[in-house]
């Protein structure tokens, strides 16, 4: 029992054929099915279950799965297109997307073939790409927001912890759409990297939560005691946050 198994398949749901994406993950004791970013139907199952137990699940969901798969979709359509002259939100800030595509023969970045890199210049995002396709320039995108995450929100939780006398165990940088930061009861805070494309008060707020949850592993009055003592106008943060969930670029 060793890596993840990727198979696809597809089931009809009512009258629409939707194919998935088949995932058995070693030591997962749940069933889990989400729509990725992309719009595609994920089954993330134990590592005993099959393409028919899948199947079930699924049928078992359809009108989660046919309306999430939907709303996806139609994000996907309004969501502005990654071009030269793009702008892409930065913290207070923003800076202008540069694409720049080059050759792919020929060139290796070590014993890899080159696929491209982004790198600040001013107020630009220079990306290098050797390929135009969407997919291509959003993970090149966001492997430089999440560089810049990992630098910039971990040093907002030294900025914090003192204040709140507390102090992660560790502070990891994650991809969550749903989520824009927890904390685990070994004490590891986890940020989204998506916070680098939020206003810097907004970002602030969700490193004070989630370190107060060390203290505090719940939502009590404590718990917002604790939060308000250092972000006093956290409700109108929590509001902002949630008018953004789903409207981001990436």
């Amino acid at each position: 029992m060793g890596t993840t198994i990727e198979r696809r398949d597809a089931v009809r749901l009512g009258t629409v054929e939707v194919p998935y994406v088949f995932k058995r993950v070693p030591r997962r004791r749940q069933v889990h099915i989400l729509v990725n970013d992309e719009g595609t139907v994920e089954v993330r199952a134990p590592w005993r279950f099959g393409l028919r137990k899948a199947r079930e699940v699924l049928r078992k969901n359809t009108d989660w799965v046919l309306k999430t798969r939907d709303t996806v979709r139609e994000r996907l359509a309004r969501r502005p297109r990654l071009v030269t002259g793009a702008r892409l939100p930065l913290l207070d800030g923003s800076l202008r997307l540069d694409v720049r595509p080059r050759a792919q023969i020929g060139l290796f970045d070590g014993a890899r073939p080159w696929r491209g890199r982004a790198e600040r210049r001013g107020t630009v995002l220079r990306v290098s790409t050797a390929s135009l396709g969407e997919g291509e320039l959003r993970a090149l995108i966001e492997h430089w927001y999440r560089r810049e995450a990992a630098t910039w929100l971990a040093g907002r939780v030294e900025h914090y912890s003192p204040r709140l006398g507390v102090r992660p165990s560790r502070v990891t940088i994650r991809g969550q759409r749903s989520r824009w930061g927890s904390c685990s009861a070994r004490g590891t805070v986890s940020l989204n990297w998506r916070l680098m494309m939020v206003p810097v008060a907004l970002a602030d707020y969700v490193v004070v939560h989630e370190l107060c949850h060390l203290r505090h592993m719940n939502h009590s009055r404590c718990f917002w005691a604790m939060v308000g003592s250092v972000v006093p106008d956290y409700q109108h943060c929590r509001r902002s946050l949630d008018a953004l969930q789903g409207r981001l670029l990436l």
